[in-house]
């Protein structure tokens, strides 16, 4: 007498047969990506996407700095008194830069972090249209890359100059003996592409009789 097979014994062996190959074609595929997507990575591929924005796009607009007062010169750097704040996540980092300043001789009067958040750059000076002949004799205290800007939320007759240190900025300033030797009466170098530096009224007064006469206003 003959016997029929399981039947529940073939379905099961037709699953554990369908399972084996739907696994098989998945860890397949998955190999053969992962293939690709190193291929790609290593530069042996072109990527068949760009979607153009992987990469943070560089600002490559340069900052208008104002130009120093005609004829002005270096004063003495002792005279000016300064804040020094912190662009940065770095702990402590104005307070070294106000600690070196203060022990050459120059007044520190407030140091603390940026009220404007992060600043990407190395060192920004900022003050009035006062203070621009400060500002400058103060610049030449760092070593690293220093721009001048104008504060037009400061009083016009405050000489205070604001040193803000960004990102970029890497103990960028000299020794406590080097800035006591800086000279008074130098001539001060206007930075290359410099624009005459007026107040927001004063610009808004000038209106169209300015013609295209350059200025540079308030330090957003």
């Amino acid at each position: 007498m003959s016997t029929s097979a399981d039947p529940y014994a073939e379905y099961r062996r037709r699953l554990k047969r369908r399972q084996t190959i739907v696994i098989g074609g998945v860890l397949t595929a998955m190999a053969a990506v992962t293939v690709v997507g190193l291929m790609v990575w290593s530069g042996i591929l072109p990527a068949i996407y760009d979607p153009g924005f992987s990469t943070a796009e560089e600002d490559t607009t340069p900052l208008v700095q104002p130009c120093p007062p005609t004829d002005a010169t270096t004063v003495e750097i002792t005279s000016i008194p300064v804040n020094v704040y912190n662009g940065t996540n770095t702990m402590g980092l104005a307070g070294g830069v106000a600690d070196t300043l203060g022990d050459a001789g120059l007044t520190v009067n407030n140091t603390a972090d940026w009220p404007k958040g992060d600043y990407s750059g190395d060192v920004q000076l900022t003050t009035s249209l006062s203070g621009l002949t400060n500002a400058y004799t103060l610049a030449r205290a760092f070593t690293g890359s220093v721009v001048v800007q104008i504060d037009e939320t400061q009083d016009a007759d405050d000489p205070t100059v604001s040193v803000v240190l960004g990102e970029q900025y890497s103990t960028g300033i000299l020794s406590v003996e080097e800035i006591g030797q800086l000279k008074t009466g130098e001539v001060v170098s206007a930075p290359t592409g410099c624009v005459t530096a007026t107040t927001s009224t004063e610009a808004a007064e000038a209106g169209s009789g300015a013609g295209t006469e350059n200025t540079v206003g308030t330090d957003d």
